[in-house]
């Protein structure tokens, strides 16, 4: 088995930056709601952080896939970063950082799916 950063590995990080991102604004996400008084944002903060939560455990067993080099984790990998690309457009109609962070957003989801799609990585995984 080849080691190192194999195509289907170098998805596999893609994907563990995300899972990190994720956990990294659910407790942000958290710590704010707590923390301001008088906002509601028509929803339950924890219900939220939970969201966000299994969100991110899901993007860590694509992860895991992908670094085992399992086909199973292609498709789910796609459909989360056209997830990822909604969610860039809505911070794309704030102002300010948000625009920033949709741009960051939007061209991460587009190396994932490059990364992921791409022939090399097809042939680099396995059955």
């Amino acid at each position: 088995m080849e080691q190192g950063l194999t195509p289907a590995r170098q998805a596999a990080v893609v994907a563990a930056f995300e899972t990190v991102a994720i956990v990294v604004f659910a407790l942000a996400l958290g710590i704010a709601s707590f923390n301001t008084r008088g906002t509601n944002t028509g929803a339950s903060p924890v219900a939220e952080v939970v969201i966000y939560l299994l969100f991110a455990a899901g993007m860590g067993l694509i992860a895991r896939g992908l670094w085992r080099r399992n086909r199973l984790a292609r498709t789910p990998m796609v459909l989360a970063q056209v997830f990822g690309l909604i969610s860039a457009w809505l911070f794309w109609e704030g102002d300010g950082v948000a625009v920033f962070a949709g741009v960051v957003i939007a061209v991460v989801c587009v190396l994932g799916i490059v990364l992921t799609v791409r022939p090399a990585t097809g042939a680099d995984l396995e059955e």
